[in-house]
């Protein structure tokens, strides 16, 4: 055992340098980049400090009406005072041991400006920025970009937890279950095999968000008894049912792949059939099935934003919201970020399976 063991670590220690040299550029970028957060993240002013930014007039003028809001992302810090009733707000960026400014309220002195030397010069043409009044706004305008995409970073991780939750949730129940609707569908027992092909071509053949509506509007209308309260629940089932009738084809196609000969020796070595399959189809079909398996988990991912559909905050839901109240596309840029990192993470997980699982390893 203890030799095991040691064999288990230098085969580990092996495959790690093999990675790294082969990885050699990236793991450089990665550990640079790093240590350049590590740095910048040390010299990160006090939250307290760009909180006490907020000027006092603000916070009075505002009142009752006042909110605050605050992120501590990494190597940078935002503290932002709002008043709800008028819009107006002020915003300070912490970065690199500094603290900035990052609101438009410069915006205006520079329109009031040009208008003041329009007038006085008799002219219905605006004056023109000057160059470094332009250089200020824009200095202004992209640390204003910069506050609200980190802004809205916690309440679109709070989304994508729920994306992420649903489509794991529902796609290994759906996994599971659709075990049992292959071996149905294959079955010689014909009514049984007649109504599992029904099911898949009814869940196969229509729309998802037809599924959803039907499962959380349509149910109460049939009996009040079934009413899904729960947005998530109602979600989870839809998904889940949608799940199996895909999942099911796929595991029948890898299970029906299987040479006939297995089945046909098995037969020959006493084995029932529960027992081939256990034993002899599904290991070998398992190999067959991470690659569809896979694409079937990220199409669930990107459908999950069809929850939004019943209010449910999953992370489509959450920046159209943003959107809507805060009249600004930019938000969009970190939520499709967010989807590529999911989807990139899980993408290499599926990966490594594949590789784990592979005949040619």
């Amino acid at each position: 055992m203890a030799k095991e063991r040691i064999q288990q670590r230098r085969d580990w220690r092996a495959e790690s340098a093999a990675f790294f040299l082969n990885h050699r550029a990236v793991c450089l970028l990665t550990a640079t980049l790093l240590a350049a957060c590590a740095v910048l993240g040390f010299l990160r002013p006090p939250m307290a400090k760009i909180r006490a930014q907020i000027s006092p007039r603000f916070v009075r003028e505002s009142g009752s009406r006042y909110s605050e809001a605050k992120v501590n992302l990494l190597v940078i810090g935002i503290a932002r005072g709002r008043n709800v009733k008028t819009g107006d707000t002020e915003t300070y960026v912490g970065f690199a041991g500094k603290i900035f400014q990052a609101d438009l309220n410069r915006e205006l002195d520079l329109k009031a400006k040009a208008e003041k030397a329009e007038k006085e010069r008799g002219e219905t043409v605006r004056a023109p920025l000057t160059k470094t009044e332009r250089r200020e706004y824009q200095r202004q305008k992209l640390l204003e970009n910069v506050a609200d995409i980190v802004l809205w970073i916690p309440p679109l991780l709070d989304g994508s937890k729920i994306t992420v939750s649903l489509t794991i949730l529902s796609t290994l129940t759906g996994a599971f279950l659709s075990i049992f609707m292959a071996l149905g569908k294959i079955s010689k027992f014909k009514p049984l095999s007649k109504l599992c092909s029904a099911y898949i071509f009814v869940f196969r053949g229509s729309p998802l968000l037809m599924q959803l509506f039907f499962i959380y509007f349509g149910l109460p209308l049939i009996n009040p008894n079934l009413n899904i309260q729960d947005r998530f629940t109602a979600a989870y089932i839809a998904f889940t049912l949608n799940s199996i009738a895909y999942m099911a084809e796929i595991i029948r196609a890898a299970i029906q792949s299987i040479d006939k000969g297995q089945f046909e020796a098995s037969k020959a070595l006493g084995l029932t059939y529960g027992q081939t399959m256990r034993l002899v189809v599904i290991p070998q079909s398992i190999r067959r099935l991470i690659p569809p398996v896979a694409n079937e988990f990220i199409m669930v991912l990107k459908d999950a934003s069809l929850v939004s559909i019943i209010s449910l905050s999953d992370l489509a839901k959450v920046t159209q919201t943003i959107s809507t109240t805060s009249g600004k596309v930019l938000v969009y840029i970190p939520s499709i970020a967010i989807y590529l990192i999911i989807t990139a993470l899980f993408t290499f997980i599926f990966n490594r399976l594949e590789k784990r699982f592979s005949i040619y390893q």
